[in-house]
């Protein structure tokens, strides 16, 4: 029985002594640092970041500028920052080639429509689905925006205006690199009574391409739909 109570008596004091060390270490010093974000917004970091703390420790926002406040255990804190070096990187750069083409019912001869576009692939191919016998080119577009940023192209010249938004999305795969596209265009229709723009919108839509391949957007029909307004684009990586 002895031998039983000394092994109780050594077992509570070693979890004591456990126990005493992860308190002393809980009660240890705080690590503090500021970081700068330059990239990625800091409110999406901070949420991002909050649930790698611990008990103690604190992510906050400075009001002035895009800066994180964090304050946590020595190991933690360099945690947080090695995360922090992998997310907060520069986007990319991305390019995109876009033809805004006017596909009729019309005849070639009786619109004069553009001779080259009748060796474009991608419109032999439409000329076939679709009803559309003539395609003209109204304007093209080299856009450079970058990876998950808006941005905003006019284009059609001046009877014509369209506006053009696009947000990329670069997406890395084994089998190939992919581009994420949200787009919307519009038409600008003059202005109402109150002084505003009023715009109809034509496409709105995302959709996934492959880098440097053209693909066909949408087609929008005009005039009652003996027209129909046709968006094609192209995408890379600016090496």
């Amino acid at each position: 029985m002895k031998k039983i109570g000394i092994l109780s008596l050594v077992f509570f004091l070693l979890c004591g002594s456990m126990l005493g060390s992860q308190r002393s270490q809980e009660r240890g010093e705080l690590k503090t640092e500021i970081v700068t974000i330059k990239y990625i917004d800091v409110k999406w970091a901070e949420d991002l970041l909050h649930p790698y703390t611990s008990r103690r420790g604190t992510i906050r926002r400075l009001h002035d500028g895009n800066k994180l406040v964090i304050e946590d255990t020595p190991e933690n804190v360099e945690k947080i920052l090695a995360i922090l070096k992998k997310i907060d990187i520069k986007p990319l750069d991305l390019q995109f080639n876009v033809d805004l083409i006017l596909g009729s019912t019309a005849s070639q001869s009786e619109e004069g429509f553009d001779r080259e576009l009748k060796s474009d692939p991608i419109i032999k191919e439409l000329s076939q689905l679709l009803q559309y016998k003539s395609f003209k080119r109204l304007d093209t577009a080299l856009m450079k925006v970058q990876d998950n940023k808006w941005s905003f192209q006019r284009m059609g010249g001046d009877h014509l205006m369209f506006r053009l938004q696009l947000r990329p999305r670069y997406i890395k795969e084994d089998k190939g690199d992919s581009i994420q596209v949200a787009l919307n265009l519009s038409q600008d229709m003059g202005l109402n009574s109150d002084g505003k723009q009023r715009s109809i919108r034509l496409v709105e839509t995302t959709l996934s391409i492959k880098s440097g391949e053209r693909t066909v957007v949408g087609v929008s029909k005009l005039n009652g739909g003996d027209k129909a307004l046709i968006l094609i684009i192209s995408g890379s990586v600016v090496k």
